[in-house]
């Protein structure tokens, strides 16, 4: 932990830091790959606290150090499903969260990703803190994405927020959001989310010539599938023939009321529904057949689907919402921002798109992976040094 790494300028030799990430559930593989790399330019080990992967998971983090020590029963290959299934998994989340403050040990500090438990993560960050500072990325601004959920739940998330030494979060907006939940100034810190490689994959074949328009990504409540829906309905028929809309992801959600609306709405052709995970090169297959690109989110700080598809040069609608609102506003030749649950604006934006094509990317200023991983650097540093201080 203390071996020195040179600096990326070449100057001042770097102290080599080792950093447990967690991210229990594996959520955001594609983010973590990218962040390690960006952390590893700037004297960083990240050494990953995750679970095993499942069938057919390719293992974007195999170039860095992995711990799969969480949820060995309910997830990885042996993946199951049902409420018996959730009551093991919790009962498997306290286990590795006592595996995790043993292994914390031999960090310098510890980056939560995500809180999979909140009631549970609040009690082993308190433990960890008694040696190393905890350090918490905030990826969804709004807490459980508005789902609802009960109030000891939402007592474990403002229990997490105040243990944590230092917050991360991706934009001002989720600043803002926390500040206003009552957080320090001085312990909410901005390091942006940056762009995500899609691997090489051919577009996937397709009949006809209707404009595919592609809502991608786990599907969960606040995504808006529902609202999409509702915005179909209301186009005319006549233009409807002129489009295919598909939704496409793991669902996390029951979907079967939007099934339902569908056959009300009798959208036959105009609507896909492809509920189920995509590996990553069936993804980045229909993602390169896309004309065009959706998200009628009802909140969102940062997308990790919007930093995948920003590079592919395709019109995006999306709601006027954190990242979109950042890599959209000021690039008006590269879609369209709709006010959230609007489906009247958002069923024009999406007749709108049907043959247009960007002017515009909306990705030319974000931040590379080795600059955001020196600001992570910067924030370890930081939660390092006030840590010391306390604990002196």
């Amino acid at each position: 932990m203390n071996e020195l790494a040179a600096g990326r300028d070449g100057g001042t030799p770097l102290r080599r830091l080792a950093v447990l990430q967690v991210d229990p559930s594996l959520f955001t593989a594609p983010y973590d790959a990218a962040l390690s790399g960006g952390l590893a330019a700037n004297g960083i080990d990240p050494v990953w606290a995750t679970r095993g992967l499942r069938a057919g998971e390719e293992d974007l983090l195999s170039a860095f150090a992995t711990d799969r020590f969480f949820y060995p029963w309910t997830d990885g290959r042996r993946r199951r499903t049902g409420q018996w299934a959730k009551a093991v998994k919790g009962l498997e989340h306290a286990a590795g969260l006592r595996r995790l403050v043993a292994r914390a040990e031999a960090h310098d500090l510890v980056h939560f990703q995500w809180s999979a438990l909140p009631l549970l993560d609040a009690r082993a960050i308190a433990r960890i803190r008694r040696s190393r500072p905890v350090v918490m990325t905030v990826h969804d601004i709004k807490p459980f994405n508005g789902r609802p959920v009960s109030a000891l739940q939402v007592s474990g998330y403002d229990a997490v927020l105040a243990l944590a030494d230092h917050l991360i979060v991706h934009t001002a907006e989720g600043r803002d959001a926390l500040l206003a939940r009552g957080l320090p100034a001085e312990r909410v810190s901005i390091v942006p989310h940056g762009l995500l490689p899609l691997m090489p994959a051919p577009p996937e074949p397709r009949s006809g010539d209707r404009w595919r328009v592609v809502l991608f990504g786990r599907l969960q409540a606040y995504k808006g599938a529902d609202l999409l829906v509702e915005a179909l309905g209301r186009i005319d028929p006549a233009t409807r023939e002129k489009l295919e809309v598909i939704v496409a992801g793991e669902p996390q959600t029951d979907l079967d009321p939007i099934r339902a609306r569908v056959r009300e709405l009798g959208l036959g052709l105009d609507f896909v529904l492809r509920d189920r995970r995509l590996g990553e090169a069936e993804m980045a297959s229909l993602l390169r057949s896309a004309d065009a690109f959706v998200f009628p989110y009802r909140t969102i700080d940062a997308s990790g689907v919007l930093h995948l598809v920003a590079e592919l040069d395709r019109w995006l609608i999306a709601s006027d919402l954190g990242a979109f609102r950042a890599m959209l506003g000021e690039a008006p030749g590269a879609g369209a921002l709709v006010p959230p649950e609007d489906i009247d604006r958002l069923a024009a934006a999406i007749t709108d798109s049907i043959g247009r094509r960007p002017t515009q990317r909306p990705a030319h200023d974000v931040m590379g992976w080795a600059e955001i991983g020196g600001l992570t650097r910067a924030v370890y540093e930081r939660a390092i040094g006030d840590h010391a201080g306390m604990t002196r």
